[in-house]
């Protein structure tokens, strides 16, 4: 099969996959933007994980909540307590990211050794997720939360990203900034959680940091980075998944062994470039 053949079958047997994975890598991109900007990228790493600890606590009976609830929810509350202690001085960020990465991986080691009763592999399965078996179940609450947060960001771009890359000169020019922080933490949270119950951590955790890193070596302008980064985030999924369905690899790697060549390359012509 060729590419478009192979394409043709996607759309046909696996059109959640395709879409979902565009949508997602889109929006995980753009808000990487931001998190590379803020210097926090282990910030996505750390709620990758919490949202990982929230689907897993679900298997519990005390918990008696649907896995996408249980792992926004906990996601959610992560990110609004982690928004004010980013802020404080007493601790460095990568301290308190650290904390909250480590506790979130152990307590979801010990709540899984607490779920005898469930098969350990259909939870190994659905913490991991898998881009081709995407339904539309998981895709289109991911695809309507992605809609509002970055319709909300392109509303107020502005604001997020002078928040973003200057924090100090827009507290000074009368910016509520912690209110700003919260929401993005918020915004980011939300896409973090249901992205990471769709398709696992590690593709939210790479296209939070590889398309963001790699348009900030090839643009400049602050608004040419975000919509490189989104573009990126948008067609490298789906060329994955054509290159593993060919290849026969595990879509989310596949994809994200293309964003890093992607990356690579960009790093080479920077270097290349003349300096101006």
């Amino acid at each position: 099969m060729n590419a478009g053949d192979i394409l043709l079958s996607l759309v046909r047997d696996f059109p959640y996959a395709l879409i979902g994975s565009a949508v997602l890598g889109a929006a995980c991109a753009f808000l990487g933007t931001h998190i590379v900007a803020k210097r926090v990228v282990f910030y996505s790493a750390v709620l990758t994980q919490v949202s990982v600890l929230g689907l897993a606590l679900t298997f519990l009976p005390v918990f008696p909540i649907s896995h996408a609830i249980g792992s926004l929810g906990l996601t959610l509350i992560s990110a609004l307590l982690l928004s004010g202690l980013l802020t404080r001085r007493r601790l460095t960020r990568d301290a308190v990211l650290g904390v909250v990465f480590t506790g979130a991986i152990a307590l979801r080691i010990l709540v899984l050794q607490m779920t005898s009763t469930v098969d350990s592999a259909e939870i190994e399965t659905l913490l991991r997720g898998d881009i081709l078996f995407v339904t539309a179940e998981l895709f289109y609450p991911v695809l309507g939360v992605a809609v509002v947060v970055l319709g909300l960001h392109v509303a107020f771009f502005k604001e997020f990203v002078y928040v973003s890359f200057d924090a100090e000169t827009a507290s000074t020019q009368g910016f509520r900034t912690a209110g700003w922080e919260m929401l993005f933490y918020a915004t980011a949270a939300a896409v973090i959680a249901l992205g990471t119950h769709m398709v696992g951590d590690l593709f939210v955790f790479g296209f939070m940091v590889l398309p963001a890193a790699t348009a900030l070596l090839v643009v400049r302008r602050v608004s040419r980075i975000f919509l490189t980064a989104t573009v990126i985030g948008a067609f490298v999924p789906m060329l994955g998944l054509v290159v593993a369905f060919a290849a026969d690899f595990p879509a989310g790697p596949t994809s994200l062994a293309l964003a890093l060549v992607l990356l690579l390359c960009a790093a080479i012509a920077a270097r290349l470039r003349p300096q101006q």
